[in-house]
């Protein structure tokens, strides 16, 4: 019934939720100390062990397991016979071990322990153990276009690496310094192969990719930079609301994404509501006019125009204003290579934002993933590699059961 080579079944009882069985091991005789290695150790009684298995016919499976104890002569130490199907460390199968490796990384471990009949602790010591196996073995592919970026969680920024290109999440770590990001840039293979480094204007970023990855471009995401010119129609609509009534006020915070949008994707009605704002008050109609001159600037067909278009944006700009977008002209500025970089590059860091916002999900349904158990499971499912599981039917020899070949989806099929 458990078809556990090593383990010999004397008895099996049960009910609706649980197997019991009493079992015992093949066959073997310890002819050495595990201790000492000095030959024949003699018997020293039988230990019983609560030993659990993979759940069977929908029900958990406990192992009361009888083992044979020995006793060394030569160092006068006492151990249990070996059996090659038992986990002694988690007091588990084997193939229950390998059971829990295959779910925990898309299952929590409190549902884990429910269904197979262990405590949580031993389910996350099991799970600690793969993924510390999983990093062993796991591969940093180097991608052409890498995206660098941060999450929020627990009160701390995290490191994300993103390939952009192939849409896939490539590391994850506990924060986001200098030293941490070389550190995961240093994991990458093959450096030179990464040409385009996409990120925000966060300085320890570029000092990073210039010492780890000199001959790559950095390209700052578009999406940080036009929102810094949305920024500064929220101060201007602040300011003006201050001088209004409270019924203007309510009225004003409403409308307030009107001014965000852009004029093109306005309606007809949004038109008609934004001119009423913005006849009224000529600081909002400036902020305004400011911000769509500033978007078409990405909207240029060439990294020379985009520059013309940003020095006459710039001069443009109203003496009144200047205080309001004065983050957006020191950023541009200050990184200028690197914005202007866009169109030569135009890749934005839109994917690596899509997967930020998969891992806050996730940590929320964790209720207090730890970090470690987080990245480990953004990292290691393959739906955050795009791996396509093998149909059960394209494994088979030939495609089908030996002796069908006409089966169809819908056949139902008895083996005996």
């Amino acid at each position: 019934m458990l078809n556990l080579p090593s383990i010999f079944v004397e008895e099996i009882d049960g009910d609706n939720i649980d197997y019991w069985i009493k079992a015992s091991i093949k066959n073997q005789q310890e002819s050495r100390c595990v201790h000492c290695y000095k030959p024949s150790p003699r018997k020293h009684g039988v230990k019983s062990q609560q030993i659990m298995d993979t759940p069977m016919h929908g029900k958990r499976v406990g192992i009361q397991l009888y083992r044979q104890r020995f006793k060394c002569d030569g160092c006068n130490r006492t151990f249990i016979e070996s059996c090659s199907d038992i986990s002694d460390k988690h007091r588990t199968t084997e193939r229950l071990v390998d059971y829990i490796k295959s779910r925990c990384l898309v299952r929590t471990n409190t549902t884990l322990a429910e269904e197979v009949g262990i405590s949580e602790g031993t389910v996350r010591n099991i799970f600690r153990d793969h993924i510390t196996e999983l990093d062993r073995s796991y591969q940093f592919e180097t991608p052409r276009v890498l995206g660098v970026d941060e999450v929020h969680l627990n009160k701390k920024m995290r490191l994300v690496l993103t390939n952009i290109e192939q849409r896939t999440l490539l590391d994850m770590a506990h924060s986001r310094t200098k030293a941490t990001v070389i550190e995961a840039l240093g994991k990458l293979d093959a450096a030179e192969k990464v040409q385009v480094v996409t990120m925000d204007m966060w300085r320890p970023y570029r000092e990073a990719v210039a010492q780890m990855l000199p001959k790559a471009v950095v390209v700052i995401d578009k999406f940080h930079v036009v929102r810094m010119a949305n920024d500064a129609v929220e101060k201007a609509r602040k300011e003006v609301r201050l001088e209004l009534s409270p019924k203007q006020r309510i009225g004003l915070k409403n409308d307030r994404f009107l001014l965000l949008k852009r004029r093109c994707q306005l309606t007809d009605q949004q038109k008609f509501l934004l001119e009423g704002w913005t006849l009224n008050y000529p600081l909002l109609a400036a902020a305004y006019d400011a911000k769509e001159k500033f978007y078409e600037i990405y909207e240029a067909n060439s990294r020379h125009e985009s520059e013309q278009l940003y020095t006459e944006w710039k001069q443009s700009v109203p003496a009144g204003l200047r205080g309001k977008y004065g983050d957006l002209v020191r950023v541009v500025d200050n990184w200028h290579d690197q914005v202007f970089s866009y169109f030569d590059h135009p890749y934005t860091n839109a994917y690596t934002e899509s997967i930020n916002a998969q891992i806050k999900a996730m940590y929320r349904q964790g209720s207090g993933y730890s970090f470690e158990a987080l990245r480990a499971r953004m990292l290691f499912t393959e739906a955050k590699h795009k791996v396509r599981s093998v149909p059960y039917r394209s494994r088979l020899p030939g495609g089908c059961l030996k002796g069908s070949p006409s089966l169809n989806y819908g056949a139902i099929i008895h083996i005996h």
